[in-house]
């Protein structure tokens, strides 16, 4: 529904959609003459919800003819996208308290066994067609506030992105990582001191998608990403989500031995926190930790430290997963 249609002016008339029963037609205009906020419109059953499409009514009265049963063309109604929040009033002049009963359970706002006075009716179709613009209104207002939040939503990611978040778990991403850990090798071979890098690596990650949906798998990189950062002790160490289910951890001016204890303080947190996994033999989430050490010196790379300790955590998982690997670099 556009804007234009849920904020109607209030100078725009109330539209009446009268559906069945044509003898009641002449009794209404004679009862609206004169009340020149409300027009009243006329159609058949059949031909209600192409109507109402056209010409958005305010209220719709479906006005019955002796014992007649409207509980299914008022059920279409509350399914129709169009129509199930339009305020539905029943004109059924002569049908007993079941009929009744049957109409407000199939969806009926309101139900009129006689046909009112004119001063009743028009205070009838004023207010409902007012409670109908507040609903609107409010629906509107809802979809304008979920549209505003995707827009934030979109924009926050874009800032993430920009001040090297990972969107998804909340931690530095790799462009942050891949700055920090520049600017740490620099810094470590300048002043002689070890630089460790790990290299976290979710277990059979694949099967949480396969299984239990993407929400599952994204639920668990969060977990493990707090996992992650909830070992470390000082501001200069960082985790990072690397790629994918791959998590690495910076270790500044730190030998292979304080490494390889922060490795197994991450792998144990987890172990510990006890996530499901959707494998049977695997039954908890574990990880494989590759380790690797080196003391930078002029002519090397941080880049084969990277390697490295991709290659310890293939060789973690090579013999059994859930466990530690260490190399120096």
């Amino acid at each position: 529904m556009s804007p234009a249609l849920a904020f109607q002016p209030p100078h725009l008339p109330c539209r009446v959609l009268l559906v069945g029963a044509p003898p009641f037609a002449a009794a209404l205009r004679e009862m609206l003459h004169g009340a020149d906020d409300i027009e009243l419109l006329l159609t058949d059953a059949a031909g209600a919800a192409r109507q109402a499409a056209a010409t958005r009514p305010s209220v719709i009265i479906r006005a019955l003819a002796g014992a007649e049963d409207c509980s299914e063309f008022l059920r279409a109604c509350r399914q129709d996208a169009a129509l199930r929040e339009l305020p539905l009033l029943v004109l059924a002049p002569g049908c007993d308290g079941s009929h009744r009963d049957a109409a407000f359970a199939a969806g009926a706002t309101d139900y009129l066994s006689a046909l009112p006075g004119s001063a009743e009716m028009l205070a009838r179709l004023r207010y409902h067609a007012a409670v109908g613009r507040a609903v609107e209104e409010h629906q509107d207002t809802l979809r304008r506030l979920r549209d505003s939040q995707g827009t934030l939503a979109r924009i926050q990611s874009q800032l993430d992105r920009h001040a090297g978040v990972d969107p998804l778990t909340g931690i530095p991403s790799r462009t942050r990582f891949d700055e920090s850990a520049q600017a740490e090798w620099a810094r470590a071979r300048r002043n002689g001191q070890p630089l460790s890098l790990l290299v976290c690596d979710v277990d059979n990650f694949g099967h949480f998608n396969e299984r239990l949906g993407r929400e599952a798998g994204d639920l668990c990189l969060r977990k493990l990403a707090g996992v992650l950062t909830g070992q470390l002790k000082r501001p200069s160490d960082l985790a990072a989500r690397f790629e994918g289910k791959r998590f690495a951890i910076l270790l500044p001016d730190t030998k292979l031995d304080g490494a390889v204890q922060v490795a197994e303080a991450c792998r144990g947190a987890l172990e510990r926190l006890a996530l499901s996994h959707p494998l049977p033999e695997r039954r908890i989430v574990t990880m494989s930790v590759g380790v690797a050490t080196t003391v930078p010196s002029e002519d090397s790379q941080f880049e084969a430290v990277v390697v490295r300790a991709h290659e310890a955590a293939s060789a973690a998982k090579a013999r059994g997963r859930n466990r530690v690997m260490a190399f120096r670099a």
